[in-house]
């Protein structure tokens, strides 16, 4: 509901309170923690207990941990889960599929674009950084997935809400996915390491790691490159992705440390649509492309090609007396050549084109943007708390367009639907404060502003059809307020509230004078940690206004105005450690994201999702069973397209022995079973395709192995 008055609004308040005492009830008290269990540092939103060190507690062997010092839901997801439980060959969000309140349909347009929802958000509806640096492309949209793989990750975050005001980036409100690049190891090593799987998936790579070089002031490096390529589970959807990064940290002095990172990405693949119904039923639940070039899903006519670059230069300072300074200058790029799509990939269209009327109709798209900018931030230590002070300015320039073209003709070009020329450019400055009233109790309260520009400069407008050159600009002030309190050195409990904003989708026409979405998060919860389990939990309302929806007819995006909408659920999450090396772990959440005016549910946001499994870790052996089931949601808006509940259970063994050799420091071995119960259903809808409206769907992929071999001198 709306809160539209002062008594709704403490009614509300009163519900968020009753939950934050029932939360708190839940966990136990302590009476005393010493050794092993007391909180010795203040991390942040690393593991926040001496525990995480070691290997025999619930913190260290929890796939997802919620720190001790956050004021928001937060998941954070380890390198130790990483390494043992990820195939190197996924991307970020296999590795927050198991969060809770996170769906991921295993699909995806060619297995890189994996439809992604926390807590009924889409994409764009959430943030997504790398380092620290928000990522996005000029409808505020990511495509991260195609920038870093899961080798080169450190630690991966999904905190679910707005975050302080320091939190900068795009859609804050629906959360932030953290990404973090791994650190250079200590020591000089040569990383080897070959993968096979099902579909012939193949990665080759190697990886270089300086160690300290004490000439240098103890400067550390290291540089991975990847290749992969597979068949696919999807018939005649083919890939390869060359991949390599490069992270170099030089310490100045004892209190200034600067670092460079750059990675770069060029993949190749089909692209894959979906597939209707009627071609599900008649090929299998893996049919992807054909092999005949007289049909418009022929695997010749659907096909990409895509290069991402990544690069900042950071600057972490301390300079005494309390200050503290931290910088990141970046650039990134997304070149995607003109991709290729059949016109109506469900073939329920005809043949026939201007240039020949056997002819094989399609599209070509090209994509490109590149976006400059900083981020800074500043801090004061103070007697009773800290002020921060910051900003992130980016700007976006980019292109888009979107052409009717004749594939029989080797793609010869017919006609326009839109050529663009865009830029985006987003300033956002901050400010906000620490006050600790009391011993354990942290406030944090603060405001940022957010001013974004959209410029277009089109060829052919995709709503006028002709040229047109204008501007839009929004602006909005975001109060943020939270509170953290620690019970316990083990446990905590914390509220937050927090304005959000997004600005309209680039693809509305400029006369539409379209509101920005707004949104209020509220949301109360708790952690606790100790040697031998970890719990957290939470509840939260979500107030979303002036809501933009989308629909996908024929590739090409529609939006309009959905109205408001509310988000509230409760999420809960722990791992036991039951001793002999053995952990078990759940964790689970109840959504609802419904519209106001109609009461009915948007599209892709599930009911709940449920994740548990059983971890062993002893010796040189590490080996889990993970078990995710997400609920009832559907496809499309209005409850159009309903989708069934789905679960993906997961095995991974992994064998490390360290210096079996005297040239050599270790040889790990892995092995794992994605989706052992071989299910099949529909777990994705991919919008509508040609005149017909035909709507398709991804299956979930089958049942598949994968093995790797890292040998490391």
């Amino acid at each position: 509901m709306r809160v539209s008055s002062t008594a709704d609004r403490r009614r509300i308040k009163r519900r968020f309170i009753d939950a934050a005492l029932w939360l708190a009830a839940s966990v136990p008290p302590v009476a005393g923690v010493t050794g092993a269990h007391a909180q010795t540092t203040d991390l942040g939103t690393v593991q926040t207990s001496d525990s995480a060190s070691d290997v025999n507690s619930a913190v260290y062997q929890a796939p997802t941990t919620t720190p001790l010092t956050v004021t928001q839901p937060t998941s954070v997801i380890d390198k130790h889960y990483i390494e043992n439980n990820i195939p190197q060959t996924a991307n970020f969000d296999k590795v927050i599929s198991v969060a809770p309140s996170v769906m991921v349909q295993p699909s995806g347009k060619g297995g890189d674009d994996a439809t992604i929802s926390i807590r009924g958000f889409q994409n764009g509806q959430f943030n997504v950084t790398l380092d620290g640096i928000p990522m996005r492309s000029y409808s505020q949209t990511n495509r991260s997935g195609t920038f870093i793989m899961t080798n080169d990750l450190g630690q991966v975050s999904v905190d679910r809400g707005p975050g302080t005001a320091s939190n900068v980036g795009d859609a804050t409100f629906g959360g932030t996915v953290a990404l973090q690049t791994k650190s250079p190891m200590s020591t000089s090593a040569i990383t080897a390491t070959t993968s096979y799987g099902s579909f012939n998936t193949q990665l080759y790579g190697l990886q270089l790691d300086s160690g300290k070089i004490a000439s240098t002031n103890g400067a550390s490096l290291f540089l991975d490159t990847q290749f992969t390529k597979s068949d696919g589970y999807y018939t005649n959807t083919a890939k390869e992705r060359e991949n390599a990064a490069l992270k170099f940290v030089q310490p100045l002095s004892d209190n200034t440390t600067l670092t460079f990172v750059s990675i770069y990405n060029n993949e190749t693949r089909n692209y894959f649509s979906g597939a209707s119904l009627a071609q599900i039923a008649a090929y299998g639940p893996n049919y992807g492309l054909s092999s005949s070039p007289n049909q418009q899903n022929y695997a010749g006519y659907n096909f990409w090609n895509i290069k991402t670059d990544f690069d900042y230069l950071g600057l972490q300072s301390d300079f005494g007396d309390g200050w503290h300074l931290e910088n990141k200058v970046y650039t990134y790029g997304y070149y995607q050549a003109p991709y290729l799509v059949g016109a109506d990939v469900s073939g329920n269209s005809g043949l026939g084109t201007v240039l020949g009327v056997n002819d094989v109709p399609g599209n070509s798209g090209p994509v490109n943007y590149r976006s400059y900018g900083d981020v800074i931030a500043i801090a004061k230590e103070l007697p009773d708390g800290a002020v921060k002070m910051g900003a992130w300015a980016e700007h976006q320039p980019s292109y888009r367009g979107w052409f009717n073209v004749d594939m029989t003709l080797a793609q010869k070009y017919i006609s326009t639907n839109f050529s663009q020329n865009l830029a985006l450019d987003t300033v956002q400055p901050y400010v906000e404060g620490d006050w600790k009233p009391l011993p354990g109790l942290t406030i944090t309260t603060g405001a940022k502003y957010a001013y974004v520009k959209r410029s277009y400069d089109s060829l052919v407008d995709p709503n006028t059809h002709g040229p047109l050159d204008y501007s839009q600009t929004w602006a909005k002030a975001l109060p943020s307020l939270a509170a953290n309190y620690k019970l316990s050195p083990n446990w905590s409990v914390y509220a937050q509230a927090a304005e959000g904003f997004l600005t309209p989708p680039a693809a509305l026409p400029g006369s539409a004078n379209v509101q920005p979405q707004t949104t209020w998060n509220y949301q109360v919860g708790t952690s606790y940690q100790s040697q031998s389990f970890t719990l957290a939990g939470d509840v939260y309302y979500i107030d979303f206004q002036n809501m933009i929806a989308s629909r996908s007819i024929g590739g090409v995006t529609n939006y309009f105005n959905q109205g408001g909408v509310t988000y509230k659920g409760i999420e809960l999450e722990g791992t036991v450690h039951v001793g002999n090396g053995f952990s078990v772990f759940g964790n689970g959440s109840l959504n609802s994201a419904k519209s106001v005016q109609t009461g009915q549910w948007i599209a892709q946001a599930p009911n709940a999702t449920l994740a548990a499994g059983l971890i062993y870790e002893q010796g040189n052996w590490h080996a889990s069973l993970t078990d995710k089931w997400v609920g009832s949601r559907f496809g499309d808006v209005g409850q159009k397209q309903p989708l069934s509940p789905f679960n993906q259970l997961d095995m991974a063994v992994t064998y490390k022995v360290k210096n079996p050799l005297p040239n050599l420091a270790a040889v790990t071995a892995k092995f794992g079973i994605s989706n052992i119960l071989d299910s099949r259903t529909i777990v994705d809808f991919g919008g509508y395709s040609g005149k017909l409206l035909t709507p398709l769907f991804y299956t979930q992929i089958g049942r598949n192995i994968y093995s790797s071999l890292t040998v490391q001198f």
